[in-house]
């Protein structure tokens, strides 16, 4: 039997040898053989040169022991982690005979490879403590001890001028920690950072000033930095996003309205009203004992006042910021010392503004043919904002209208002689042996007024149903 396996195998090496050095034709006429032209391919492409065997015998087997978190490659400095340190006994424990140095704990260990980066961030070797944190701060099976690193991970990189990355690191923190022990820390460094990307933001506030005063020609652009403090773009929006952090972090802590303060402020010289508009009413309504909180009602009422687009737009912001003047009158008397006749200028740019919005409502109908309607705005803008030019050219339109109104409706719209008239309510006939239900004694029936044209932004109601 060896025997015949032998010659089977020497015959067929031979016959695939002679399959590899046919001629042209030959090689065709072999090809259309079963069991051997089907092969011939396979036969060319299966050879593999030795170079490439011992480079895929040595990669493989290198990439697979770095894809092994706590292999022995991490003890290495150039590859894993750096070496841990020796740890330094400096804690006592209390026993019956005396007390007695702490045991150091194992390197290999989460707690001791915390314990080996503290000893480097004491030593100011914030680039081998980092390593070790980092890799510490991606363990879940421990999450004290991931913790612990997240919060030193960011303080080295901190320390090493990489603020983009710390902050971020912070935000991870307090993201995957809510009630870490290292929140108050990380809300103040993510705020200190904050306010000092807004630094080049301060920078160009100087130089638009200067620019208007005529002490310069133009403002620096600042589309991206070089510097690792800094993001590399959108350094103001980055801000932002921090300070916000900052905010809902610290809802009711010391620096929630700080951060407030210096968003709407970066947002008011953007000339984003809207958003200056939400960072201020925020810190006037949840931190109205701040001592940002007068300045921030000054600017919140500009903002408001500023965000509408005009008459022709949503009036509630107007009347928002109305509000807002009652508000600022009320509660903060110091406010009114100072800031009393910006506070009666704005008050009239606002009345000047809903009744410019009123009057051209009126307007409206004026021109689409509705002179009872028309009429009835007119005495509205008359009554409501008197000794302004709207309520003088109001009346004028009113005696222009009053023969169209009265020979629409009878009667003048809204005048003391329009007819009133009790709204009757048709009872459907109703069954034997059920009580009908009556009204109480003393129930006032609220009368209706017919021919006043109804509000244009009233609802529609249907005529098939009794008006209750």
């Amino acid at each position: 039997m060896r025997v015949m396996a032998a010659s089977i195998e020497e015959r067929s090496s031979q016959s695939s040898w002679n399959l590899l050095h046919l001629p042209v034709g030959e090689e065709a006429q072999a090809a259309s053989l079963p069991g051997i032209g089907g092969n011939l391919k396979e036969h060319q492409f299966k050879r593999k040169s030795p170079i490439k065997k011992i480079l895929f015998h040595l990669v493989l087997p290198l990439g697979f022991l770095l894809g092994i978190p706590g292999c022995v490659l991490d003890n290495l400095p150039i590859v894993g982690l750096p070496r841990i340190p020796e740890i330094p006994r400096e804690s006592l424990v209390l026993r019956a005979d005396g007390t007695a140095p702490e045991a150091a704990p194992d390197p290999k260990s989460p707690e001791g490879k915390l314990c080996g980066g503290k000893e480097y961030f004491r030593r100011k070797e914030y680039s081998h403590a980092e390593r070790l944190f980092h890799h510490l701060a991606e363990d879940k099976k421990n999450p004290q001890v991931a913790e612990e690193a997240t919060y030193y991970e960011a303080e080295c990189l901190r320390l090493q001028g990489y603020y983009p990355e710390a902050a971020d690191t912070y935000v991870k923190l307090l993201k995957n920690f809510d009630r870490s022990a290292f929140r108050e820390q990380s809300v103040q460094h993510m705020y200190d950072i904050a306010n000092y990307w807004l630094d080049d933001t301060r920078e160009e506030m100087r130089e638009k000033r200067d620019v208007r005063e005529g002490k310069r020609w133009f403002v620096t652009p600042r589309l991206f930095n070089l510097d690792k403090t800094k993001p590399f773009i959108d350094q103001e929006g980055r801000a932002i996003e921090k300070l916000e952090q900052v905010r809902w972090n610290d809802i009711g802590g010391p620096l929630a309205d700080k951060a407030l303060f210096l968003a709407g402020s970066v947002m008011f010289f953007r000339e984003d009203y809207r958003e200056a508009d939400h960072y201020f009413s925020q810190l006037v309504e949840r931190h109205s004992a701040s001592e940002l909180a007068p300045q921030a009602i000054e600017l919140a009422i500009i903002s408001k006042h500023m965000s509408t687009g005009g008459s022709d737009y949503d009036g509630r912001k107007v009347a928002e910021a109305r509000q807002m003047v009652f508000t600022a009158l009320q509660s903060f008397p110091s406010l009114v010392e100072k800031k009393k006749d910006f506070l009666s200028r704005q008050l009239v740019g606002i009345t000047f503004q809903q009744a410019e919005k009123d009057f051209k409502v009126a307007e409206f109908y004026r021109r689409t043919g509705h002179p009872g309607s028309a009429f009835f705005y007119y005495e509205i803008v008359r009554r409501r904002y008197p000794g302004t030019r709207f309520a003088s050219d109001s009346a004028k339109r009113m005696e222009e209208l009053k023969g169209y109104a009265v020979a629409e409706h009878g009667f003048l719209p809204g005048s003391p002689q329009a007819p009133l008239q009790a709204v009757s309510l048709e009872t459907p006939a109703q069954p034997r042996g059920e009580k009908l239900l009556e009204e109480p004694a003393g129930a006032r029936v609220i009368p209706q007024q017919k021919g006043l044209p109804s509000h244009p932004d009233a609802p529609i109601q249907d005529k098939g149903k009794a008006n209750p």
